[in-house]
């Protein structure tokens, strides 16, 4: 069964920010407090209002935080309604512990996004440029920033399916995110993947996931 698609282009973390706000909008509204993990320059806070809390270790976080070292032990257990976490797991080593401090956190929602790292357009740079793109393979310099993880969307679903079995979680919603410009060819492609259903076209799996059992 095909998942379902969000088809919403945007082309920087601004934007995504926008996207956010919009597509979460009654989540966001609902929650007093908010923790925006990874949040770069807080972008969502500036959109959303004083309630989200920002970190990172980069940009300009309200709290500077060292995800593989300090993790969020500074936060008490369901300290935060939301907490949002897009683009950043696939940065970490420690991907499964974080993952298990996103939900320790929270009250009620964590919003995760990962990378489609076997997206069609994937594996066409390898098969035909011999590289999966600027976050794989062997620079000629040290980079920045790195991805740690090489998996497909159905990887992240079956992890996240595994993770509702073990923790106090459901999946709320959950999507693949198409990004394809508003160019002629943007458009042919969004109309192929509509039509044929091509899953693995997609760019990133999104999941909201909503807490089952709250504290007292």
């Amino acid at each position: 069964m095909a998942f379902k698609k969000n088809y919403t282009y945007f082309e920087n973390r601004e934007q995504r920010a926008a996207f956010i706000a919009k597509t979460f909008a009654t989540e966001l509204a609902q929650s007093k407090r908010i923790l925006d993990v990874g949040c770069d320059y807080n972008t969502l806070k500036k959109i959303v209002g004083d309630k989200v809390l920002g970190v990172d270790l980069y940009g300009a976080p309200d709290i500077k935080i060292d995800f593989e070292k300090e993790q969020l032990r500074q936060f008490r257990d369901q300290e935060f309604d939301f907490v949002v976490c897009t683009e950043v797991l696939e940065h970490l080593d420690n991907l499964h512990a974080m993952t298990a401090e996103l939900l320790r956190v929270s009250k009620r929602y964590v919003l995760v996004s990962l990378p489609n790292s076997h997206s069609i357009f994937t594996k066409w740079n390898i098969l035909f440029h011999g590289h999966a793109g600027k976050f794989y393979g062997l620079p000629l310099d040290q980079p920045e920033d790195r991805h740690r993880w090489f998996f497909s969307y159905n990887d992240v679903d079956r992890f996240f399916r595994a993770t509702c079995d073990r923790e106090p979680f459901r999946m709320n919603r959950k999507f693949l995110h198409i990004n394809f410009g508003r160019t002629w060819r943007g458009e042919l492609l969004k109309n192929l993947v509509r039509v044929f259903q091509i899953d693995n076209a997609c760019q990133s799996y999104w999941i909201l996931l909503e807490r089952t059992q709250h504290e007292a």
